[in-house]
């Protein structure tokens, strides 16, 4: 998420200097500063800075003479945020005052931080909805091995229980589930694949369900 933003020029005396920053209380350390004006040397590009304690994305607006800068979360991916920095960037050729720049860089620093926000929460209810999911897998695969391991069900029910929960299994897989010989177990399988119930494929040497 968007920290803050930050438009950086240069100062023929103290080199990179901070002209505009929203928040008013952000922190960028003079060291970042330098730093960032040196590695655009003039030329627009893009830039990801990644440092210990340091996370940002900026842009040199080369018309301009400036740098656009957003400070970034520490686990932050910049280059998510690239549609954001052309928003940004837009807002410096379009205002020279540095008033009006401000009240513009704000909000769109707000409204970054609500789109940023809205992506995590949906998110985090894919991944919770995903955990859940996962979670009824196991208990429905638990269940299933538990009918596969009884007594009560036949030989072929349970190479088609184990078929429609599977997309395929080898011979060998159906052995390892079934407690039965590999005559009899054979001999089923042969029966199931002449009714057109399951289907055999000799290159893949694996069973599945017929539709």
């Amino acid at each position: 998420m968007v920290k803050g933003v930050a438009l950086i020029t240069w100062d023929t005396i103290e080199g990179g200097v901070v002209q505009i920053k929203y928040p008013d209380n952000l922190n960028v350390p003079n060291n970042i500063v330098q730093q960032i004006q040196i590695s655009h040397n003039f030329s627009e590009s893009y830039i990801i800075t990644e440092e210990k304690n340091w996370n940002s994305i900026s842009f040199f607006n080369k018309e301009k003479e400036a740098i656009i800068m957003l400070i970034l979360e520490k686990y932050d991916d910049g280059s998510d945020y690239i549609p954001v920095l052309e928003e940004f960037n837009k807002e410096i050729e379009t205002n020279a005052n540095g008033g009006v720049l401000k009240e513009h860089l704000k909000r769109i620093y707000d409204f970054s931080l609500n789109v940023f926000r809205t992506r995590d929460e949906v998110i985090s209810k894919l991944s919770n909805e995903v955990a859940q999911l996962r979670t009824k897998e196991y208990d429905v695969q638990k269940k299933i091995e538990k009918i596969i391991n009884s007594d009560y069900l036949p030989v072929k029910s349970k190479i088609q229980i184990l078929l429609s929960i599977n997309d395929y299994q080898t011979f060998d897989d159906l052995l390892a589930s079934i407690n039965t010989s590999k005559n009899w177990l054979q001999k089923v399988l042969n029966n199931l694949v002449n009714k057109d119930i399951i289907e055999y494929n000799k290159k893949k040497k694996f069973y599945h369900l017929q539709f």
